[in-house]
């Protein structure tokens, strides 16, 4: 029988999602509260591999497993997580669900806070910005990302060698909450490369501040020149709000 899970996590404790020798992550927690409460190996794929610092509010993972589990399960593994972590719902699915592969939509958030000063209740959970930013020609710059392009600007190079680094965004848009301080990036894709919303976010925030204008976002989008584009951004200020299936 095949279980899908849905997880939400403070990505600041552990080294990303992915097991990694030596260094504590997500997946093993997951993994060692699983095996012990179920008294068997068991091994979970995940919607998305969060790299270090990254949050989840809707992370999804799958397991396979011979019995049937309890209604309430989602609350019988939580006292075998770390506090970081909780699994929100627990439901079966037909054996040919894969978190993966089966997603048609992934929604991210990249929250950027603007304060002139160390902010060290958000230093966890945002970008901390010193500058004053143009969140309307941010706004704009966003236009020209919705649809299916060849998003190889806002990819690490390494990463996509040999792959195709072509995708589709449904929605992009930035919520502004905090009397403004707090700006909220969302992105609604089919899928995404690595380090994409944090490139695209860094990007938005050089607009923002002057160093490009709205247009620019149009040629570094067409450039595929991962060096037009600005920073990637540091990886506490993403989420990983939701999977559609």
């Amino acid at each position: 029988m095949r279980y899908k899970l849905t997880v939400s996590y403070d990505g600041s404790d552990f080294y990303g999602f992915q097991r990694q020798r030596g260094l504590i992550s997500v997946q093993e927690c997951l993994e060692e509260a699983l095996s012990t409460k179920l008294n068997e190996p068991v091994t979970i794929a995940c919607a998305g591999r969060t790299d270090a610092g990254v949050h989840a509010l809707g992370q999804v993972v799958h397991f396979d497993h011979d019995g049937e589990l309890p209604a309430d399960f989602s609350f019988r593994i939580n006292p075998l997580l770390p506090e970081s972590i909780a699994v929100l719902s627990c439901e079966r699915v037909p054996d040919s669900f894969h978190a993966r592969f089966s997603a048609k939509r992934k929604t991210y958030r990249y929250d950027i806070y603007l304060s002139k000063i160390h902010a060290p209740l958000k230093r966890r959970y945002a970008h901390i910005c010193v500058y004053e930013l143009n969140v309307e020609n941010m706004k704009k710059a966003c236009a020209c990302l919705v649809g299916e392009h060849d998003f190889r600007s806002f990819a690490l190079a390494e990463s996509v060698r040999g792959k195709s680094t072509v995708r589709t965004i449904y929605d992009i848009h930035i919520e502004e909450s905090e009397g403004g301080r707090l700006l909220s990036l969302y992105v609604t894709g089919d899928g995404f490369l690595h380090n994409m919303v944090r490139a695209i976010a860094g990007t938005l925030i050089d607009i923002g501040r002057g160093r490009f204008s709205p247009e620019d976002m149009q040629d570094i989008l067409d450039s595929k020149d991962r060096r037009r584009a600005g920073k990637t951004v540091e990886g506490c200020g993403l989420f990983l709000v939701s999977v559609e299936y």
